[in-house]
C-alpha cells in the first residue's frame, strides 16, 4: 500500500526537480544569449571605428602625397582646401560607453580641423538604432568655431535605449577659406571650385 503511493510521490518530485532546473536553465540561456548579442554588436561597432580611424590615416597619407607646394597666392590655398577639403576636415565619434540593455553614454562628435583657415560652422546627424538594426532617434549637432589646425569636440545627448550610432555629415562653413559645403547641394556638372560661398568675380574687395 505505501509502495503504491511512493512511487507516484516521487515520480511528482522528480518531475519538479527537473522542470526547475529546465527553468532555470532557459534563463541562464537567455541571459547568455543576450550577452552574446551585445558582444558582437559592441565587437561590429569596434571594427566600424577602426575602420574609419584606418580611412582617415589613408587620407591623411595621400593628402600628403598629392599636396601641392602651395607657393601661389591666399586665393590659390583657399581653392586647393575647397577642392580637397575631405582630406583635411574629419568628423567622428568618440568610444562611446554602451550597457548590455540597450542605452549610450558620453557620446562626443569630433571635429579635426587640418587646414589652413577657421571653420565658421559644422554641423552633423547623430543617429541612434536599436538593437534590431531600426533607427530609434536622431539628433542635430552644431559645432561652431574649429580653429585652423586644430580640433573640437560636442556632447551629444545620452539615450537609454539604442545598442548603436551612426553620424552623418550636413554641412560646413568657413568664411575664411570662402566655403560652403552641404550633403544635399547639387553641383552643376563641369563646375571647377563647386563649394565657394561666393564666386570669385563677385566678392567684394576691401580695397579701392
Amino acid at each position: 500500500m505505501i509502495r503504491k503511493y511512493i512511487i507516484p510521490a516521487i515520480s511528482i518530485v522528480v518531475i519538479i526537480t527537473l522542470f526547475v532546473m529546465y527553468r532555470d536553465q532557459h534563463k541562464l540561456y537567455q541571459k547568455t544569449l543576450q550577452a552574446n548579442y551585445s558582444l558582437v554588436t559592441q565587437l561590429n561597432e569596434l571594427r566600424q571605428k577602426d575602420q574609419q580611424i584606418q580611412q582617415g590615416m589613408q587620407q591623411m597619407q595621400e593628402a600628403q602625397q598629392i599636396a601641392p607646394q602651395l607657393k601661389g597666392t591666399f586665393i590659390d590655398q583657399k581653392k586647393y582646401f575647397r577642392q580637397n577639403w575631405q582630406n583635411y576636415i574629419h568628423v567622428s565619434l568618440n568610444d562611446y560607453k554602451t550597457s548590455l540593455l540597450g542605452g549610450v553614454r558620453d557620446v562626443k562628435v569630433i571635429v579635426n580641423n587640418d587646414t589652413e583657415f577657421a571653420l565658421d560652422n559644422v554641423t552633423a546627424l547623430v543617429q541612434y538604432y536599436r538593437a534590431n538594426g531600426k533607427l530609434f532617434k536622431t539628433e542635430h549637432i552644431s559645432i561652431n568655431n574649429i580653429p585652423a589646425k586644430s580640433s573640437k569636440n560636442m556632447a551629444a545627448p545620452d539615450s537609454r535605449r539604442g545598442m548603436s550610432i551612426k553620424l552623418q555629415l550636413q554641412r560646413i562653413t568657413s568664411q575664411d577659406m570662402n566655403f560652403c559645403w552641404a550633403a544635399d547641394k547639387k553641383i552643376s556638372p563641369g563646375t571647377d571650385d563647386p563649394y565657394q560661398c561666393v564666386p570669385a568675380g563677385q566678392q567684394v574687395s576691401g580695397s579701392r
